[in-house]
């Protein structure tokens, strides 16, 4: 039986605390080399570890989840990226004619300097609107794409009998198995005083 180091359905990041000494010691092992490794299991009568790798970002951007959140993100930017700049338009614009508004009465001058303001604020809250907006696609998208590819991985894992399956571009365990699981070894030996 396997457990997957993702809690909440995510990826486990490597780089806090108690999961960092896990990447560690999965390095240790693999350091230690196939053969070795190879010849502990069937000293011990099992077959041998098998570690798989996956390139996580690459099928997530080539899943069929992927490639639609892509086109509704490449659509969402083009979109925003259109009404910024009329909206930009509008407050140069303004701000053009304040420039220019040297025979203004200080009454309208003021009116003018208002009305830019208020476009200017605008142009600010609609920009930050939309990065809120971009955010909340993504995560969205990213769920999409983890429910879509997770029980693929899951597939793989459990028809080829990986007992880890490691993320090829950062250091994210997706799986790993009871076997190279030491947690109850280390408690063992140090309720026995050490080594």
């Amino acid at each position: 039986m396997g457990r997957y180091a993702t809690p909440a359905g995510s990826p486990a990041s490597i780089e806090r605390g108690p999961a960092r000494l896990v990447l560690a010691l999965v390095m240790a092992l693999a350091a230690t080399g196939p053969g070795a490794l190879a010849a502990q299991a069937e000293a011990a009568g099992e077959t041998p570890l098998k570690i798989g790798v996956i390139n996580v970002d690459v099928v997530a951007l080539q899943s069929p989840a992927g490639q639609a959140f892509q086109q509704e993100l490449a659509a969402f930017q083009e979109e925003v990226l259109v009404e910024l700049q009329a909206r930009q338009e509008t407050v140069l614009e303004i701000e053009t004619r304040v420039a220019e508004a040297d025979s203004l009465s200080v009454e309208e001058r003021r009116v003018l300097e208002r009305e830019y303001q208020d476009a200017l604020t605008e142009f600010q809250r609609f920009q930050q609107d939309k990065q809120e907006e971009a955010t909340v696609l993504q995560g969205e998208g990213q769920a999409r794409i983890r429910e879509e590819i997770g029980p693929v991985i899951a597939a793989i894992q459990s028809d080829l009998g990986y007992d880890l399956v490691l993320n090829s571009t950062s250091p994210i365990i997706l799986f790993f198995s009871e076997r190279i699981d030491i947690t109850q070894l280390a408690i063992e030996r140090l309720a026995a005083g050490g080594s």
